[in-house]
């Protein structure tokens, strides 16, 4: 019966590709229209189910790479709902508390136009919290695509033990439009920081792919934005009396920590970020390469 079974879904499933192929020919994608088109979706649909990467553990079809398993934390497609569908049941839920009331995200269509594809945030009350609290002296990684509708002044996400607290870690496009990602210590002076910056300048309402990538060795991180590499991380510290770093062990003063990390809700005003966000990616105890990011990139 099991045999018959798998005969069954390999027909199907070779039925499905001939039938795509017959219509769609792998084609160059060069603008954002291309990428919103018909095309574009049923090119990748193909070329997912040519290298393998479809599945029936999957979302839309398409099943998380081999090579992004190791130190996944959490991944939210962000396709009609805030599930981790890392297989970690690490979902999303909304905070409550000292935190704004809220629903969540409203959902439209994808990158690749699919139906309720991303997650949309009214830059008002919307935006949902992850147990994903990463330290400075250890490996992690967050990778996400976002679709700013302002690319200044824009919050993305953060930790912070309350409302107005000083946070660590943060993501956000800064009153310049280049990303950031920033951490403070936790010290009472709040004079200690881990900061970095993007060399570019980031663009509203258009997709772009963000990465961040944090050496648990060095304490600093590398900022990639659309798989290039265009920022690094470096601590800062005012007081020279103060010690600038990650201290572990009996000196510990790692970055303020807690949960929730707020994704949608940050530390300054105003607190909640506007636009839209699709695939936003969680790794503990690794670091992601250039091969990794290119691999995210290419999801649909």
């Amino acid at each position: 019966m099991e045999s018959s079974f798998r005969i069954i879904q390999q027909i199907r499933l070779f039925v499905f590709v001939f039938c795509l192929s017959s219509y769609c020919q792998p084609n160059a994608f060069n603008n954002t229209g291309d990428y919103e088109s018909r095309s574009f979706t049923e090119t990748e649909i193909l070329k997912c189910f040519l290298e393998g990467r479809c599945g029936p553990k999957s979302t839309y079809g398409f099943q998380i790479p081999p090579a992004l398993v190791s130190g996944l934390y959490a991944w939210y497609p962000l396709d009609g709902d805030i599930n981790d569908k890392s297989g970690s049941a690490h979902h999303g839920y909304f905070p409550g508390g000292i935190w704004p009331v809220t629903t969540g995200p409203s959902y439209t269509l994808s990158r690749s136009n699919l139906p309720n594809g991303s997650a949309s945030f009214n830059g008002t009350d919307q935006y949902f919290g992850s147990d994903f609290t990463p330290l400075c002296n250890e490996d992690f990684a967050i990778a996400l695509w976002i679709f700013p509708n302002n690319a200044t002044n824009n919050q993305i996400m953060s930790i912070q033990q309350y409302i107005g607290g000083d946070p660590g870690p943060r993501l956000l496009l800064d009153a310049t439009g280049h990303f950031e990602f920033s951490a403070f210590f936790d010290f009472w002076a709040n004079e200690d920081l881990t900061l970095g910056t993007s060399s570019t300048v980031l663009t509203a309402n258009v997709w772009t792919h963000i990465t961040y990538v944090h050496n648990g060795a060095t304490q600093q991180g590398t900022i990639w934005v659309n798989g290039v590499g265009v920022g690094v991380t470096s601590d800062l510290t005012p007081n020279a009396s103060q010690v600038t770093g990650c201290i572990t062990g009996s000196s510990s003063r790692p970055w303020r920590t807690g949960k929730p990390l707020n994704i949608g809700f940050g530390f300054d005003n105003p607190r909640f970020y506007s636009g839209r966000m699709d695939d936003v990616w969680f790794f503990k105890g690794r670091q992601l390469s250039a091969s990794d990011i290119s691999t995210l990139m290419s999801l649909p």
